[in-house]
């Protein structure tokens, strides 16, 4: 199986044997034109694959309709209505699966890692961006309308309607940050080594935090879920102090007392979540 994970900057792709990452390749995206990444994406299954292509799971972060293969809206690369799964199957000839990245690591983590002992689980990926996946009863659910998961979308400044810059990502994730510090190229390893020791990044963390740890609470009180997996850049990089604030923060905001049991947990796959997930689903 091969799993593909294109993000806004990144491309992977990965061989997938006995449910573990076996070989795997990496290239970054300098151009975003879509037919330029549909190119990139087949060359570089076929170096990791050779010319047996059967099953393609491919993860991209946005929206996207799974049913048709259509990538709806991709924030990172502009891209609107793009039919991916399509282009990739007319290339390479074998089964293509398209899902959203953090559906698909949600998947992942709920096949193979974190989630593996429970019936239902949301996932949380905190990086350039801010995503998140819901599994229930077993299944993913996407909703009538297919593109359930956008947790990163949600308002979080709700008292501002001229504020253009009101959901969650725009806040809470490292674009968010490098937004209301007014720094554009804040990496995240500029994060980790500033928090805790320089002031403004470290409040900057602190607001993320306590941003994401509210929302998840929602969704905690929403649904009455019983384990949250935590993953992404910013939460394996961050580390403890960072799961911990957001921990604090949910354990403060959910209703009632009795869902204060849930478990916020982190990913034990990482990187490799995504394409696991991504090839399950294809195959």
């Amino acid at each position: 199986m091969i799993g593909v994970d294109i993000g806004g900057t990144n491309l992977l792709v990965g061989r997938i044997e006995n449910e573990k990452v076996i070989e795997r390749a990496h290239a970054q995206i300098v151009n975003c034109n879509f037919e330029t990444v549909v190119d990139q994406t087949c060359d570089l299954i076929r170096k990791v694959a050779g010319s047996n292509v059967e099953h393609v799971g491919i993860a991209v972060a946005g929206g996207v309709d799974c049913r048709t293969g259509v990538v709806l809206r991709a924030q990172n690369l502009n891209w609107d209505n793009v039919s991916l799964g399509a282009r990739i199957t007319d290339n390479l000839g074998c089964n293509v699966v398209i899902e959203n990245d953090v559906t698909a690591a949600a998947w992942g983590e709920f096949c193979f890692g974190a989630g593996k002992n429970v019936d239902s689980m949301f996932a949380v990926w905190v990086g350039t961006g801010i995503g998140g996946g819901l599994i229930l009863d077993g299944k993913i659910w996407r909703g009538p309308l297919g593109t359930a998961g956008e947790f990163g979308m949600g308002i979080s400044s709700p008292e501002n309607e001229a504020e253009p810059f009101r959901h969650l990502e725009a806040i809470a994730s490292r674009s968010g940050m490098q937004r209301v510090l007014s720094m554009p190229n804040l990496t995240t390893k500029d994060i980790v080594s500033g928090f805790q020791h320089d002031p403004n990044i470290t409040a900057a963390v602190a607001k993320s935090a306590r941003r994401i740890g509210t929302a998840i609470a929602n969704v905690v009180t929403l649904l009455s879920l019983d384990c949250v997996v935590l993953g992404g850049g910013l939460i394996e990089s961050l580390g403890v102090p960072y799961i911990d604030a957001i921990r604090n923060q949910c354990l403060k905001d959910v209703f009632p007392d009795h869902c204060k049991q849930c478990e916020l947990r982190t990913t034990i796959l990482g990187p490799d979540a995504g394409l696991l997930g991504a090839a399950a689903l294809a195959k």
